[in-house]
């Protein structure tokens, strides 16, 4: 009699479970977390340098691989490498105030993050909540993060013009051109000719430079907003598209190619070297 009342109940219990696989729930453990433990994301997107170059253009590009680890609810521990390219260029026009001469180009740049990031929602609800949710807690609030991280860099910068001549103006409106001596600038370089707004050419030392710089904070803050869990069938995983705003601050003075230093040999810069990076890409969730 036991036995017919188990069977019985197992039976009866059949419909609910494929009912709860008809309404596509993820795998969720006893407190309602979903059990994916790895978010894989690869992005790309611009860069924009923010350096000692008083530039017109800073503007370059990117891409990024990174894997997270959730330790618990809305807490993740991650990797991200980084590779791409900065560049910042000045005004070369020397009748504007703002004038400055300088360029810098780099061949590329890569680096190499340890970040954490929380997801603050997601420490107030669990997944079966969502599935019941509205839309902006499903894909806005659930989905914000921000994070904070910290890494290095490491440059190979190809073209550095570093402005080997200086022009002023004296009081009676004559424009001169001082050479700075040679050693004072030094490096590797190769001669660049390019013709001026005055159509005369005009040969220019861009120098190279490799550099490696300490990365901290490395500050974070975006939105992943998910494609496929809560509108098809998944077993182990599903993907979601992000979008991430990333500020990364340097230790040094070398990310965009220059170290101003005074006559005695300190830095001559108020503010150390840093860039953002923007991003669009595809995650992984498993």
């Amino acid at each position: 009699m036991q036995l017919k009342r188990i069977l019985s109940l197992g039976l009866i219990s059949i419909p609910f479970l494929l009912n709860a696989q008809t309404l596509k729930c993820p795998p969720v453990d006893r407190y309602g977390n979903a059990n994916q433990k790895f978010d894989l994301t690869v992005g790309a997107g611009p860069t924009f340098l923010y350096g000692d170059i008083n530039h017109e253009t800073n503007v370059g590009y990117a891409g990024a691989l990174k894997l997270d680890y959730k330790l618990y609810k809305g807490l993740y521990i991650g990797l991200e490498g980084q590779l791409g390219r900065l560049t910042a260029r000045g005004n070369d026009n020397v009748l504007d105030p703002d004038w400055d001469p300088r360029f810098v180009e780099n061949q590329f740049y890569v680096t190499g993050l340890l970040n954490a990031t929380v997801y603050p929602y997601r420490f107030f609800v669990n997944e079966r909540d969502l599935f019941r949710a509205t839309g902006i807690e499903k894909y806005v609030l659930n989905g914000f993060y921000v994070g904070i991280g910290a890494g290095a860099i490491f440059n190979n910068y190809a073209k550095i013009q570093r402005g080997t001549t200086f022009r002023y103006r004296a009081s009676d409106g004559t424009e001169i051109v001082q050479e700075i001596p040679e050693g004072i600038v030094n490096g590797p370089y190769e001669l660049v000719e390019r013709y001026d707004e005055a159509g005369n050419l005009v040969a220019t030392k861009q120098f190279k430079s490799k550099s490696k710089d300490i990365l901290f904070p490395v500050l974070n803050a975006g939105l992943a907003v998910p494609l496929n869990k809560y509108s098809s069938y998944y077993r182990s995983g599903y993907y979601s598209l992000v979008v991430n705003t990333q500020f990364t601050f340097s230790q040094g003075e070398d990310i965009d190619g220059y170290d101003p230093l005074t006559a005695d040999g300190a830095s001559a810069s108020k503010y150390n070297d840093m860039y953002n990076f923007t991003s669009l890409g595809i995650r992984y969730t498993f």
